[in-house]
């Protein structure tokens, strides 16, 4: 079957029973209901749907197996949602909910061509760390200098910090003795946390001492304290010039 032919929804329950088999061997309804937040009777009516279509072995009081088109099918779904939680959080440094309800919504649409060049472009940066740090410093400053409210009239996005009129840019961007706020810090959780450890925190308001040329690190002064950081490191540090 094509899945092209199944609902969004149909789907979901698929990914569901796939993802509770991979715990326990088989699914139960309880389970499924639990898992997708929905009453036992949308569960049933959905289970039949599945059955009559192939997808799954199923009897009423009974565990719940996926045929094997039906976990082919739950297996696509479910790389297609790993590849866009995966693009969301380590590309585009969305948190883990964001990007976990962005990417439910957007699987269902989601091509084997488009899953296949996405998986393509994270294999690439997963080997290329030095371009993969410069392609999210990249992309997050060029996204606060975004403000959707102007652009197409309408967000949703609840953190209004950095919506406004100021420029932001990186700390790589400022040059000797100029001085910026701190806006957000970039790229993995490792390097977050060391710098938010040296005092790099939203709102901190930091100091260019020596910018050197090329790859050489820079000084910066932040609380008090001189600090010298690589070129990769301060380009995850997004600023607003002060």
């Amino acid at each position: 079957m094509d899945n092209n032919q199944l609902t969004p929804a149909l789907e979901d329950y698929l990914e569901a029973i796939f993802q509770i088999s991979k715990m326990h061997k088989v699914a139960r309804s309880m389970e499924i209901a639990d898992m997708m937040k929905v009453k036992r009777s949308s569960v049933t009516i959905a289970l039949r749907s599945l059955a009559e279509k192939g997808l799954i072995n199923y009897q009423v009081r009974s565990f719940v197996t996926l045929t094997d088109e039906g976990m082919k099918i739950a297996r696509c779904v479910n790389k297609r949602h790993n590849v866009l939680h995966d693009l969301f959080t380590k590309v585009l440094g969305l948190p883990q909910t964001t990007a976990s309800a962005a990417a439910c919504n957007m699987e269902h649409g989601m091509t084997s061509e488009v899953c296949r060049k996405m998986t393509a472009l994270l294999s690439v940066l997963k080997k290329d760390t030095s371009s993969a740090h410069k392609l999210i410093s990249d992309i997050e400053a060029s996204a606060q200098k975004i403000n959707c409210q102007n652009t197409c009239g309408f967000s949703n996005d609840t953190d209004t910090f950095g919506s406004d009129d100021t420029e932001v840019l990186t700390l790589n961007e400022l040059q000797s003795g100029e001085s910026g706020q701190i806006v957000k810090i970039i790229g993995v959780s490792s390097l977050k946390l060391r710098l938010q450890e040296m005092g790099f925190i939203r709102g901190q308001k930091v100091l260019v001492v020596k910018a050197a040329p090329l790859d050489d690190p820079i000084e910066v002064e932040i609380r008090s304290s001189h600090v010298s950081l690589r070129r990769g490191e301060a380009g995850m540090v997004l600023v607003k010039k002060l």
